[in-house]
């Protein structure tokens, strides 16, 4: 048949000339329509009911039977539906599996081959009320759930989650052509916001709605389409991912949180596959560093009143205080293992800088003798070289840290450019804080390697970004850190080079999904093997959560150092596009975790699968980052989508720290106003009332008003906290009227006092002149 349109693939043909049944059309990509359905089949097995297939529950697995020559079920939907996409969810079998949907009371073909690894099949629309699924069995087999989804004659596709109230809000309609009006919904069906589609983005960032919702986006014109609902809040991309996200890091450790009969070295890490303090972690897994972002960035968050401890911490050698946070027993966790271990590679190294670095901030927790233990420890094996450093996984370098690295890891992950840069800065300060001779060679270490990064890394070679897959935010977390701690020290041209990689991470993501693509013509990092590997497969698709999940950590490192309004714009969009890509608006539809639906608040359709097995054992772990959408399913192909290897690890979930913690720290801010909050001061009188300010992503619970706090410091060094009320059950900032006479820290005559808010390198703070 001739094409109208001879450009685009053939889905997208049928997307343009199929006409779908009007019950199904707004709705298709929302509903599974095998849930709850009536189902039959053969054999029957005791206790083991076919509603278990279509029961929405992963938990209830159909068992089928080895005896018969073929195990088959059907589901009646009820009424006829055009269906072109199967979901064999869960299902362990390998054998030959065929589908089939009755028309005009025949069964007819739909796919009959063995069941592909991409666990989601699909075929050309066929309109049916029942469809059938049939396969042998060699042996016992577990089979969750089965979905079918309508043909999606305009799919929108949104964060399923939702969206942050200030910040931008975008989605993607595939086959809206420009033009064409959207609306945004509430739960009545009335439209509260409207616009029209461009270059297949909607964008509603202007919609800012006092209540939460759930809205639904409407895509109108010639074929309506509906998004799945989500919600518009002060800071709800927090609320759903704090809480998966330290999940993941209680349960993902090794010996489940017991250590007492560690043993970790470089033949065995022993926990109980790989991995040194996390299951499957490897050197380059970044879990201090990471966790100390995330809890510096917004320490408040992670107090055992919002946050209460989950996890057991067996064998480690300190108890903690009762009100120690959970983020902190998992740094200590980490701190005591390595210690224990006596970690010896360089890497690992580095993660205890960052601990030493931190640690004033952490001891009204750990108690002193373990940064004593870990600073004797480091300070004496800085520079060694270390010939029998740990090696698994490893690339060959020297482990001196006061080198400049010239190497730069494959897409493994294992070996950033700029890793040694922020250690040696954090070692610098601690040597100075302990009164050390050689304080400065750590810093000429940090400026050298920068140096060396500005002059020889190249942007436009994908292997210095996106290549480097989750570990990419090390280098431009590093060149923030230079640049906000020694503006006058940081080497010429680090302020042009961040512009530079602004401009190509930019340049790269102009399309429908604002997805930063591995380079110009590919979407998706290749290979992991170094591109000097004769086995590198340049035409490969990996998977990557990582990289996306983590993308906010550079790019909002970038914003935070740079001046140019449009360019921070942009890359505030691009931040959270990639956040959006992880829970949803990618081509699959689908939130990156396969317990999406059950670890994180508002998800709607979790991913196609999970690995069984494996390293890390990931099965029961929470918060899992299990896949992502591979080069064959982009721009926007569904009947190719294969989700090609599935599997989580804690590398991916540490990069996604590292991207909640400048998620954090962008929207953070503390401010000083006059007692009414009308006009913001600088300046105050001795004894003045004064009002303070802090927008953060506190408002963890909408159903309360929370509290909220800030440090006040005075020129000698004294503190005091300050709490802070939310304002409204659901707001964005927490503030309080503070009287300076009141205040032993800020009474008297003339003072400088700092507010703050955040620790370390993510403190942000307003500075009062008393006069």
């Amino acid at each position: 048949m001739p094409s109208t349109f001879p450009n685009l693939p053939v889905f997208m043909r049928l997307t343009a000339l199929f006409s779908t049944l009007a019950v199904s059309a707004v709705d298709a990509q929302t509903v599974n329509l095998a849930k709850g359905k009536a189902v039959s089949g053969y054999p029957i097995i005791a206790d083991n009911p076919f509603q278990y297939l279509v029961d929405g529950n992963d938990a209830t697995v159909w068992y089928t039977s080895v005896a018969a020559p073929v195990n088959y079920f059907d589901v009646n939907l009820g009424q006829p539906y055009p269906i072109d996409r199967v979901l064999l969810r869960g299902f362990r079998g390998k054998e030959k599996v065929r589908i089939q949907v009755e028309t005009n009371g025949n069964w007819k073909d739909v796919f009959d081959a063995p069941q592909p690894d991409k666990a989601l099949i699909s075929f050309e629309p066929v309109t049916t009320t029942k469809i059938r699924v049939a396969y042998s069995a060699k042996q016992t087999t577990g089979f969750p759930e089965i979905e079918v989804y309508a043909h999606d004659p305009q799919p929108v596709f949104v964060n399923q989650i939702g969206y942050n109230l200030r910040a931008p809000k975008r989605f993607t309609a595939p086959l809206a052509a420009d033009g064409t009006v959207f609306q945004v919904l509430d739960a009545a069906g009335q439209k509260q916001f409207s616009g029209t589609v461009k270059g297949h983005i909607g964008d509603f960032t202007a919609f800012q709605p006092a209540q939460p919702g759930p809205y639904t986006i409407l895509v109108a014109g010639e074929k309506k389409g509906r998004s799945f609902p989500f919600e518009i809040a002060p800071y709800v991309i927090e609320r759903s991912s704090y809480p998966p996200a330290l999940a993941f890091m209680i349960d993902d450790r090794c010996w489940y949180g017991n250590s007492e009969s560690y043993s970790p070295t470089d033949k065995s890490a022993d926990c109980p596959s790989l991995g040194v303090a996390w299951r499957d972690s490897h050197q380059f897994s970044f879990e201090l560093p990471t966790l100390l972002a995330l809890y510096s960035a917004n320490p408040d968050a992670f107090t055992v009143e919002r946050m209460p401890v989950e996890g057991i911490y067996t064998g480690v050698r300190e108890k903690l205080p009762e009100h120690t946070p959970e983020i902190v027993r998992l740094i200590y966790w980490a701190v005591d293992v390595y210690l224990r271990g006596q970690v010896n590679h360089t890497l690992l190294k580095e993660q205890l800088a960052y601990f030493l670095y931190a640690y004033p901030d952490l001891s009204p927790y750990i108690p002193q003798k373990v940064y004593t233990e870990a600073r004797d420890y480091l300070f004496k094996i800085w520079g060694n070289d270390n010939k029998d450093r740990w090696h698994w996984y490893d690339i060959e370098h020297s482990a001196n840290l006061f080198q400049t690295y010239t190497q730069i890891g494959s897409g493994k992950g294992q070996f950033p450019p700029g890793h040694s840069i922020v250690p040696n800065l954090m070692m610098y300060e601690v040597a100075k804080r302990e009164g050390r001779k050689d304080a400065d060679a750590y810093f000429k270490a940090a400026f050298a390697q920068t140096e060396w990064l500005i002059k020889n890394l190249d942007w436009q070679d994908p292997t210095s970004t996106k290549g480097q897959r989750m570990n990419e935010f090390v280098t431009m977390d590093a060149f923030r850190f230079f640049l906000k701690n020694y503006p006058g020290k940081a080497p010429k041209g680090l302020l042009e080079k961040v512009q530079d990689w602004a401009k190509v991470a930019i340049s790269r993501s102009d399309n429908m999904w604002d997805f930063r693509k591995y380079a110009e013509n590919k979407w998706v990092i290749a290979d992991i093997k170094a591109t000097s590997d004769p086995t590198y497969n340049p035409n490969g698709s990996f998977n990557e959560p990582g990289n996306i999940a983590g993308f906010p950590a550079p790019a909002l490192a970038a914003v935070s150092v740079l001046n140019d309004a449009p360019t921070q714009q942009r890359l505030r969009e691009l931040a959270t596009a990639q956040l959006d890509n992880v829970y949803g608006r990618n081509p699959t539809g689908r939130h990156f975790s396969y317990d999406a639906l059950t670890d994180f608040e508002g998800a709607d359709l979790g991913w196609f699968k999970e690995l069984e097995g494996g390293a890390a054992l990931l099965q029961t772990v929470r918060g899992v980052l299990d896949g992502s959408p591979k080069e064959g399913v982009y721009p926007y192909d569904p009947y190719s989508g294969d989700p090609g290897h599935t599997e989580g690890w804690v590398t991916f979930n540490t990069a996604w720290l590292a991207g909640l913690a400048y998620l954090a720290a962008d929207v953070t801010n503390v401010e000083i106003f006059d007692a009414t909050f009308t006009n913001r001061i600088q300046e105050a009188k001795p004894g003045q009332t004064i009002g303070i300010r802090l927008t953060a992503p506190l408002n963890l619970d909408p159903q309360k008003v929370e509290q909220g706090s800030v440090i006040l410091t005075n020129a000698k060094g004294q503190q005091s906290r300050i709490s802070l009320e939310e304002q409204g059950t659901n707001g964005t900032y927490f503030q309080q009227v503070v009287d300076l006479s009141a205040n032993p820290v800020s009474a008297g005559k003339k003072a400088t006092l700092r507010f703050s808010y955040g620790l370390g390198a993510f403190k942000k703070e307003a500075v009062l002149e008393v006069k």
